[in-house]
């Protein structure tokens, strides 16, 4: 049998809309009232009786949701199953405790409920639920209880519907058990979190986990701020900037790459404790871990330092396990992280020794090096940028438990203090878990003259290196940020992490696009 085509799959559903408003409903929900559940749908199923008692009924319950099953038995019964956002809640308790069989019937059943539906109780509208289909969303009014089989269902009163889905389910269209592409996941992220709960699961998550770290920050006396998303000059970060013109003022613009020199204005205004939750745009390659579009937590601290800012990491992340996911364990693409271990603290300099058996200062141990991993000199603008290709070969793949990573060298941070010790390494840490840089702090550099002339080495350095990906554009500085150090920018410390790596970690997905609703993808066709 040919299968129907999505035109036709459509023909038959509008058909299906239209008998409705011959009896007078609307197929996209009653006009001018509103349906207000009371329970949702995994609540309701624990207002069922024990099992064996096919007799009892909870009090009546309104639910909303979609059909996700639905089947005639007879001439007098329907039987459908009802979902609502509650199953990713659900799918996630059951992940947590470890239910095996987790994508199977039995498992999928917890986070739903059946309907009853049968013609005698619902005689007037009977009509209606005939024309019912799949993915159609309703609103329902009942009593909770067990059939003869013991299943639990709710035995419909009446119902209601909220609208009609011209389009059928995936799986009704032929998708092999229901199971999308990654690619068809990414793109029509309706469908994704429509078939899926462990999807629905994840950006529950992740809402919940943004919400957290904003309770991390409030409760520890920072204010939440926002700042301009886009900047006459590009800074904050290295990266290549998207531009776009103000045509009013006639006037390019660029999308955020950082927002630190607008949050440390702040500080300099005496806000003392700030953070912001925002999306930036760094014009540059997609891959599993880099979206063009993302999001970040950037946080600066009044007379803190790097030091204390590893504190709050480790304590932040601590938090999001307790409050969000309920564990301290992180299983990420193979690895098991405990994040109740000792964190460690190495620099820079010596995780090159320890991982890759290289002296930074050994140039001529490091160009070999690099010779072996298909790296030359002239591919770079320098030995330290080589040098930095290295570390990040050798070392990288052994950084799986949390490590912070120390004292870099300082010309890859022309916006952090020197280390008092060795001016040519810097107060700064890397974050990485699971090999991946997940935060990046700083004990921020508040000199004005310093500041000045750390901006004119990265503008002559990305000029003859012809780097457009340097974070200066044209030559240009920022010196209304070099005024605002002028007028005292306290001692001070700062981070950022990135929230999406951050839900990576905390959901188990491999690909950033799993953790955001709608990834940057190339047109179709």
């Amino acid at each position: 049998m040919t299968e129907p085509t999505a035109n036709e799959y459509r023909a038959a559903r509008a058909a299906h809309a239209e008998r409705l408003r011959t009896l007078g409903v609307d197929p996209f929900g009653p006009v001018g009232t509103r349906f207000e559940p009371t329970h949702s749908v995994v609540a309701a199923r624990a207002l069922a009786p024990a099992a064996g008692d096919i007799d009892g009924r909870s009090e009546p319950v309104r639910l909303a949701g979609r059909i996700g099953n639905l089947r005639t038995s007879g001439a007098k019964l329907v039987f459908a199953s009802l979902f609502d956002r509650s199953r990713g809640e659900a799918y996630q308790r059951q992940r947590l405790a470890g239910v095996e069989a987790i994508d199977g019937a039995d498992a999928k059943k917890e986070r739903g409920i059946q309907l009853f539906l049968e013609a005698g109780r619902l005689a007037a509208q009977w009509d209606a639920v005939q024309a019912l289909d799949l993915a159609d969303w309703i609103g329902v009014m009942g009593r909770v209880g067990r059939t003869k089989r013991g299943e639990i269902s709710l035995f419909v009163e009446s119902i209601t519907i909220l609208g009609k889905a011209f389009l059928p389910p995936p799986h009704q269209a032929g998708a092999d058990d229901g199971q999308l592409s990654a690619e068809t996941r990414a793109r029509q992220r309706y469908l994704d979190l429509m078939m899926s709960d462990a999807s629905l699961d994840v950006f529950i998550t992740r809402s919940r986990i943004v919400a957290e770290v904003r309770r991390f920050f409030t409760e520890r006396g920072y204010l939440e701020v926002e700042t301009p998303m886009m900047h006459p000059i590009p800074g904050g970060a290295s990266a290549r900037p998207f531009v776009t013109h103000h045509n009013a003022l006639d006037l390019d613009l660029y999308l955020r790459i950082a927002p630190e020199l607008y949050l440390k204005r702040l500080l300099v205004g005496g806000m003392e404790r700030v953070f912001e939750i925002n999306r930036n745009f760094r014009n540059e390659g997609i891959s599993p871990r880099h979206n063009p579009e993302f999001t970040m937590i950037e946080w600066y601290e009044a007379y803190a330092d790097h030091h204390l800012m590893m504190d709050l990491s480790e304590a932040l992340f601590k938090s999001i396990a307790d409050r969000v996911t309920g564990s301290r364990i992180l299983r990420w693409n193979g690895f098991e992280v405990d994040l109740d271990k000792p964190w460690r603290r190495i620099s820079y300099h010596d995780a090159m020794k320890e991982y890759g058996g290289l002296d930074y200062h050994d140039q001529a141990a490091v160009v070999a090096k690099a010779r072996e991993l298909g790296l030359t000199l002239d591919d770079f603008p320098s030995y330290d940028r080589l040098a930095n290709e290295v570390w990040e070969e050798v070392v990288e793949p052994h950084l799986i438990q949390p490590t912070f990573i120390t004292d870099q060298p300082s010309w890859l941070t022309p916006l952090c203090k020197t280390h008092p010790a060795d001016p040519a390494k810097t107060l700064r840490f890397e974050l990485f878990i699971c090999r991946m840089e997940v935060g990046n702090a700083y004990t921020e550099l508040n000199d004005p003259d310093i500041q000045r002339a750390r901006f004119a080495e990265q503008v002559a350095e990305a000029k003859a290196a012809q780097d457009d990906e340097a974070g200066v554009v044209d030559g240009m500085v920022d010196d209304d940020f070099c005024t605002a150090l002028d007028h005292g920018l306290p001692a001070c410390g700062g981070q950022g992490i990135g929230i999406d790596r951050l839900v990576m970690l905390f959901t188990g997905m491999a690909n950033i696009r799993d953790v955001i609703l709608f990834p940057t993808m190339r047109p179709q066709g």
